[in-house]
């Protein structure tokens, strides 16, 4: 039964983020109404709150990908309120980059070049597929950094065109080679993408689709994969990071994984 429901519609960016920090001790239960960007403010005030006190979170998917929805095998207004009403709930690891917090990813490079894109004319006008069209105009020319990351038992350094940490399983509505990938054990996905170009897209397409895709990434030329559970990262000129989507972090960064740190609503998969 519930005894108390308190709808806030916010304003301007930053004000989630706030209600969250200051209510979240305060409830059950906290709907998360919006897409990516939404859920990366709420659970930035979330994690200011005890651990002990923190609310259970469930999201009606309202955004343009709503990624890490999907993680949660909700993709529609009407399977958010299937997983309310059936109550399944679970731990799951958030991450941390520096002082802030994401629950899908953070990355360098490619990554920020399709968001930056995707946040001008593209997303307003095409939405989803605003997403694929500025990762294609991405590709077409890569910039290339130096990069040096400190993992948990290794020292990597080189040259990449992205690196990408997924704690979530979709970026962009895509999965991304997650057979594997658990949301609640303390570790994280890194991703170095050494090249880039059309033909490497066609691989990545064509190797997903088949039953070999995991073999396959494990041993990509172009494609080196660390599971870690905290990593530093450095480069050698200044990078813009993506964090869930929102364009504001710059390495060096130090990223870590809080273990289960927060309570999601899921919808089983039948």
């Amino acid at each position: 039964m519930v005894h108390e429901f308190t709808f806030i519609q916010t304003l301007e960016k930053g004000e989630a983020e706030k209600v969250c920090a200051q209510k979240g001790a305060e409830i059950d239960l906290l709907l998360i109404l919006g897409g990516d960007g939404t859920v990366h403010e709420c659970i930035n005030g979330i994690m200011k709150v005890n651990e002990k006190n923190r609310p259970k979170v469930a999201i009606l998917p309202g955004g343009t990908c709503n990624d890490f929805a999907r993680s949660l095998h909700i993709r529609s207004i009407k399977e958010a309120i299937t997983a309310i009403q059936s109550d399944n709930s679970q731990l799951l690891d958030i991450g941390a980059a520096n002082d802030r917090y994401f629950s899908n990813f953070i990355g360098i490079g490619l990554i920020t070049e399709a968001s930056q894109a995707k946040e001008g004319h593209l997303k307003e006008k095409w939405g989803k597929l605003g997403y694929i069209m500025s990762a294609v105009q991405s590709l077409k020319d890569p910039s290339s950094f130096s990069y040096s990351i400190k993992t948990d038992t290794d020292t990597l350094e080189g040259e990449a065109v992205m690196i990408l940490a997924m704690n979530g399983h979709y970026l962009g509505t895509a999965g991304l080679f997650v057979e594997d990938n658990v949301m609640d054990d303390g570790m994280i996905d890194l991703y170095i993408l050494k090249e880039a170009g059309f033909s490497l897209l066609k691989n990545v397409y064509n190797k997903s689709r088949s039953d070999t895709a995991k073999e396959w990434l494990s041993n990509a030329e172009d494609i080196h994969m660390v599971r870690t559970s905290s990593f530093s990262l450095s480069t050698d000129e200044p990078q813009l990071a993506d964090s869930d989507g929102e364009l504001y972090l710059e390495p060096p960064l130090d990223v870590t994984i809080h273990k289960q740190a927060i309570e999601w609503i899921y919808l089983k998969e039948e």
